[in-house]
């Protein structure tokens, strides 16, 4: 550590240092907010995210014995987060009802308290008031934060124990480490990047202070303890520790296509177009209805983070985060653009920039009224992540109200009622609500609860007319764009082998709301055809 390292941390950490009492209720008022915002978001949007409905499916099947699966009798990892799965069960049997809205609002309350915790231990090393300030406002002001710790993803406990690694590994604190790899490795079986990610950072930055080989294996060790029980109950309960999830969306990982895009992945980061920006951008930004120079705004936000990385004016700290988060975008570069995936390397980015703003602000240069340099851009910024805030919880509140509540659920339910029996199979790609209302044997596509489309889609069979076809699934939900992808040929075959019962078309109300961000993200969802197997001759 250097003789600045060490100021530093006494400045911080010392009570008795100049200004303590006040960077400590500080912190503890933006901690308080850290709270509060996804709270507010919430209650705005009132937003709970489908894939929280296939996770929930399993938890109550847990509940009333039927074992932790999807569908009873077919014992298949559909979930990839334990804690994802076992926290909504837990709530439930707490709370004393199946009641998804009542679960969820318990889960939002351990979700807030978690971005309360993150927070906490954050502060406890940004090195001054301005980082505090500035890094607290860009956390607390994100969107996609805001909206996937609160609507049933387990976004907010990633984010806990990311940060809780960055900080347990600065502090050389490597038993709370090992604790935060277990805890992230619970949370997503990926969570071994994120804290790896990290722990490159801490070795790359503390040449003179890094941990011993023995810090190492104790995180390594206390890591293996938590989550081996886990990995071994899964395999021999699954047979296979891998989740299905994993297994449906993970081929692509290794393709050509982005092993190139990995590969110029450095050359993009700065001048391209990298998945890496889109970290800052609304959820599905490339759906479109957005203003299009919203991608200026992801690119200056990841170089300001990468830039952070390799100042050696930066505190330690912040050098570490920023260099977590470029390490981080290689990992979404190949990997889906799920919005979930973003915000635990999202934070790091926000503690890299605040800690980047602080340094600038004490060059010499930079003294007096040409401070406001920075200071004014700095807030430009931070002024478009709140109207971003404010513009993501009125698309994500229309959504639930006019897709959600207003299509899915309800599609599900009139399958339900129409159905011979829970036997029934339906086959589709939005598996989560119709799902949950249905309760009916669903063979999605690309797989995560059906193996039976994984195998069939290995054996080049890809289109959804021919998946259909194929499995003889009794019901079929397309949207409006899947079955005019069909061509002439495949149109025939499913027309002759289904009839359309059911159309649902919510694109009218959607294009009535006046001023709805994100307008595009909405209509991909809003016209829906239902096909029934005819009954053989």
């Amino acid at each position: 550590m250097s003789a600045h390292d060490l100021v530093v941390s006494a400045a911080v950490e010392s009570p008795s240092a100049p200004g303590q009492g006040s960077m400590r209720n500080f912190s503890l008022m933006l901690a308080l907010l850290a709270a509060a915002a996804p709270a507010v978001f919430a209650f705005v949007s009132g937003n709970i995210w489908e894939d929280f409905f296939i996770t929930y499916r399993c938890s109550l099947n847990l509940l009333n014995g039927n074992g932790l699966v999807y569908e009873a009798g077919r014992p298949l990892h559909v979930f990839t987060s334990p804690l994802g799965v076992l926290l909504p069960a837990g709530l439930a049997r707490l709370c004393g009802t199946e009641d998804p809205h009542v679960v969820m609002i318990a889960f939002r309350v351990v979700s807030c308290a978690a971005l309360a915790g993150a927070w906490w231990l954050a502060a406890g090393r940004l090195s001054e008031m301005r980082a505090l300030l500035v890094t607290g406002l860009f956390w607390i002001l994100d969107a996609k934060l805001a909206a996937f710790s609160t609507n049933g993803m387990e976004t907010a406990l990633l984010v806990l124990f990311v940060v809780m690694a960055w900080r347990a590994m600065l502090d050389g604190r490597m038993l709370l480490a090992g604790l935060a790899l277990g805890g992230a490795m619970w949370t997503r079986p990926d969570g071994f990047v994120f804290v790896g990610a990290v722990a490159a950072g801490v070795w790359h930055f503390s040449p003179g202070h890094r941990p011993g080989w023995r810090g190492w294996a104790v995180m390594a060790l206390t890591a293996a303890v938590l989550y081996t029980p886990w990995f071994l109950w899964a395999w021999q309960y699954y047979g296979t520790p891998v989740p299905n999830t994993i297994r449906a969306k993970g081929a692509h990982l290794l393709s050509s296509e982005n092993l190139g895009a990995l590969f110029t992945y450095p050359w993009r980061y700065v001048f391209g177009h990298s998945t890496v920006h889109d970290a800052f951008l609304p959820p599905y930004f490339f759906f479109g209805g957005w203003p299009v120079w919203l991608e200026w705004f992801g690119r200056i936000m990841a170089v300001a983070a990468a830039a952070v990385a390799f100042w050696p004016r930066c505190v330690r700290p912040a050098r570490v985060a920023g260099l977590a988060f470029v390490l981080g975008g290689a990992y979404l570069t190949v990997t889906a653009r799920a919005p979930w995936y973003f915000p635990a390397w999202q934070v790091l980015a926000y503690i890299a920039i605040g800690g980047g703003v602080a340094a600038l602000l004490e060059l010499p240069a930079l003294r007096g009224a040409r401070r406001w340099w920075v200071i004014m851009p700095v807030a430009g910024v931070i002024a478009l992540q709140a109207w971003l805030f404010v513009a993501v919880s009125v698309q994500l509140r229309e959504q639930q109200r006019l897709v959600e509540w207003g299509l899915r659920a309800p599609l599900g339910r009139s399958i339900a009622q129409a159905a011979r029996g829970p036997g029934d199979t339906v086959f589709l790609e939005p598996l989560g609500y119709i799902g949950f209302f249905s309760g009916l044997a669903m063979r999605d596509t690309p797989g995560l609860c059906s193996p039976e489309v994984i195998a069939l889609r290995k054996g080049g069979l890809l289109s959804l007319s021919g998946l259909a076809v194929k499995l003889e699934a009794d019901w079929v939900v397309l949207r409006g764009m899947e079955f005019l992808r069909f061509g002439a040929d495949e149109r025939v075959v499913f027309e002759r082998q289904y009839e359309l019962w059911q159309v649902i078309d919510r694109r009218p109300e959607i294009e009535a709301v006046a001023w709805l961000p994100g307008r595009d993200f909405l209509l991909f969802d809003a016209y829906y055809s239902v096909w029934r197997r005819r009954s053989p001759p």
